[in-house]
């Protein structure tokens, strides 16, 4: 009877750790997993350390409340640590955002040369019943263009 008792226990103790391990799938990604998994798996140890009292009658007991104790400690542990990551990079974001933004609107574009322009006097003329008068015309002989910086 002592070794189908025995049998039992140990199958308790794989099923609570594999059910624990499954947890890596959950939605907070691998950090709430892995916190859970490490304290369940020092729970249990700690568990199964602390006081057995005779023969170990009561070290399952232990094992299990300390990987159950273990795994919400380290589960409760790890979900801070990723809130507390995740604010740090919303804000490490908006700060890059925000000086991105700072940075364009300081940043003038740069200059252009001024285009080169002829002026052309013509002659006042008659052209059949129109009188037309001297004028200059102005002719863009260079484009504006960029300035090297």
């Amino acid at each position: 009877m002592d070794n189908k008792n025995s049998n039992n226990k140990i199958l308790l103790i794989i099923t609570i750790l594999s059910l624990t391990l499954q947890t890596g799938c959950s939605s907070l990604g691998k950090s709430l997993g892995f916190g859970t998994a490490v304290g369940a798996g020092t729970g249990a140890i700690l568990g199964g350390i602390i006081d057995p009292s005779k023969k170990g009658k009561y070290r399952t007991r232990n094992v299990i409340i300390g990987a159950g104790v273990g795994a919400l400690a380290g589960g409760l542990t790890s979900a801070a640590i990723y809130e507390s990551n995740e604010k740090d990079k919303k804000i490490a974001y908006l700060r890059g955002k925000e000086a991105q933004r700072k940075s364009i609107q300081s940043k003038a574009p740069p200059a252009l040369q001024q285009p080169k322009v002829e002026a052309i006097w013509v002659e006042s003329k008659i052209a059949g019943n129109r009188y037309i008068e001297g004028h200059f015309e102005y002719i863009i002989t260079e484009p504006t263009r960029w300035e090297a910086p």
